[in-house]
């Protein structure tokens, strides 16, 4: 498949900003090579109802300007409705977690979360920020406006705050140990393959 093919199924997947290196690393690319392929996209996608938008940092998939007033009416009915119970669920995780990538939420969840992500990012509920430790990720943060709907002053006051947390951190060195149980268990059958083998 060709590679600006590839680019824009990963920017899809993905459902947030890229950077180049992060689009190399994934795609095990060039930049000259990506650089040329996103060019190549960008061409292919003029006049459709999807674009590619690029600064100095980041790349990623958005809708065409030519598309604002339609999406700016689905925008406006989809904040007239009630968040629904998926929405309420995200939510919880991420005003009870403080600062979560979107993996966290899906694996909390155990369904995929962009999109409700994204409702919640255009309802100013949560704002997202790229991480400091890692720049390949974004954290997920409850805003003040949540804040101050839930009637509370600080996210400190959130009722059993510390119980929750702590079992969430039960369950993430949960997942942490089954992650390095099946790569330990993948290496093990490689390894006794290969003395087979031999």
């Amino acid at each position: 498949m060709e590679l600006d093919k590839q680019i824009e199924a990963v920017l899809f997947w993905k459902g947030e900003p890229m950077t180049l290196p992060e689009l190399c690393r994934s795609l095990k690319v060039s930049s000259v090579d990506a650089k040329k392929a996103l060019e190549e996209l960008k061409l292919k996608l003029e006049g459709r109802g999807i674009t590619l938008v690029q600064t100095e940092d980041e790349i990623a998939l958005a809708t065409a300007s030519a598309t604002h007033e339609v999406i700016e009416r689905l925008r406006k009915e989809e904040l007239s409705t009630e968040l629904g119970k998926a929405a309420l669920e995200t939510l919880s995780i991420v005003l009870y977690k403080g600062k979560v990538s979107r993996r966290d939420i899906e694996y909390i969840r155990g369904v995929n979360s962009t999109a409700i992500l994204r409702s919640l990012l255009i309802r100013g509920l949560v704002e997202r920020k790229q991480s400091e430790t890692d720049e390949r990720v974004f954290l997920y943060h409850p805003t003040i406006e949540l804040v101050s709907l839930l009637g509370l002053s600080s996210v400190e006051d959130l009722p059993l705050l510390e119980s929750i947390r702590a079992e969430l951190e039960v369950a993430k060195t949960e997942q942490e140990k089954q992650t390095v149980s099946v790569t330990d268990m993948g290496e093990s059958t490689l390894d006794s393959s290969d003395e087979t083998n031999e």
